[in-house]
């Protein structure tokens, strides 16, 4: 893994929703200003656009803090990239194109549960 740093607005988020349960524990041990420190996000392309496979809550809390330029690595794992096209086609469809735009989108855990991590797993089970 070797960081780099980039632009958030550079990298397009892979989820339409972010859970305030995890927004909330995050806020008690993460410092978005101490980026230099910070475990880089992990990200891949698609096609030419940079997204995140990783941390939204992290870049989230990053954006809230004004922080534009954060730590990354490129993702060398082995993802399902036909479930992460899935959601980045989901996330184009509902307007989710930056980090910010999931500012309205924060959900109890409850909620996150059923309406993303349930998603998800739906759309895994219907490619098999």
């Amino acid at each position: 893994m070797r960081p780099f740093l980039i632009d958030l607005f550079q990298i397009r988020p892979s989820q339409l929703y972010l859970d305030q349960d995890k927004i909330d524990r995050l806020k008690g041990s993460f410092d978005p200003l101490n980026v230099r420190f910070n475990a880089p996000l992990p990200i891949k392309k698609n096609g030419g656009e940079a997204f995140l496979t990783d941390g939204h809550t992290r870049a989230f809390l990053y954006s809230e803090a004004k922080i534009s330029v954060i730590p990354v690595y490129w993702d060398t794992d082995e993802l399902d990239m036909k479930l992460y096209q899935n959601c980045l086609e989901w996330c184009r469809s509902e307007k989710v194109i930056f980090i910010d735009d999931l500012k309205e989108r924060i959900l109890p855990h409850d909620q996150f549960q059923k309406q993303w991590i349930e998603r998800c797993e739906q759309a895994m089970e219907q490619k098999k």
